[in-house]
């Protein structure tokens, strides 16, 4: 399940501080944070993993300063959705929280509000200003835990500098061929020929065109 997908289902739980992280509401800010990253997403934590003795849910695991400093997470500047949302300040000082889209977050906040998104304006501890951390190991600009795999970066490995577009001409040579398919496996054969040298020219065209562009 992704790091939002995980974190969503919870709100409206409860709040308790120094929760150790489980069952759900048994959880501040911090030890909810945890509870989204290990136990639903199996990702590390600061200090070690989910279930190991000293982390939740046997007890409250790290706070908000360790996950500011954690070096298994990477501060940037364009948050996206599964990012850490972070106040960094001692206990009821500091605050963090779950990115889900611009300007949105769900986090853990006090016993009278419970676990609720929010905005993130207002939201945290006065006189600080939030800062954004990505998880290592999760898939950053998504937020999506386990690593997931992107399309894009598939069609570029197999197509390098070809986009959808460029298979147009390619895809009616193959519309061609199919609708004249009873003249036999020489003109099959040529319009394969035709498509697979067309995706080479456009693949250097487009090749030179970009070492150009960086000189």
């Amino acid at each position: 399940m992704t790091i939002t997908g995980y974190a969503v289902q919870f709100q409206g739980s409860g709040y308790v501080y120094g929760g150790p992280g489980w069952p759900p509401g048994n959880w501040d800010c911090s030890s909810f944070v945890s509870t989204v990253l290990g136990r639903g997403n199996g990702l590390p934590i600061p200090g070690g993993r989910w279930g190991q003795p000293g982390e939740p849910p046997h007890s409250h695991g790290p706070d908000v300063s360790e996950y500011a400093s954690w070096g298994g997470a990477v501060t940037v500047t364009s948050p996206a959705p599964g990012d850490l949302v972070i106040w960094d300040g001692s206990g009821p000082n500091g605050h963090i929280g779950i990115y889900l889209a611009p300007g949105r977050m769900i986090s853990a906040l006090n016993t009278a509000m419970g676990t609720l998104e929010t905005p993130i304006a207002g939201y945290g501890p006065s006189g600080l200003t939030p800062f954004y951390r990505r998880v290592t190991g999760a898939a950053g600009g998504t937020g999506e835990g386990g690593g997931g795999v992107s399309v894009a970066s598939l069609w570029q490995q197999a197509m390098p500098g070809l986009s959808w577009k460029d298979l147009v001409v390619p895809a009616a040579v193959v519309l061609v061929i199919l609708a004249a398919a009873g003249a036999g496996v020489a003109l099959v054969s040529s319009g394969a020929v035709l498509a697979t040298g067309y995706l080479a020219a456009r693949g250097g065209q487009k090749a030179a065109a970009t070492v150009g562009s960086i000189r």
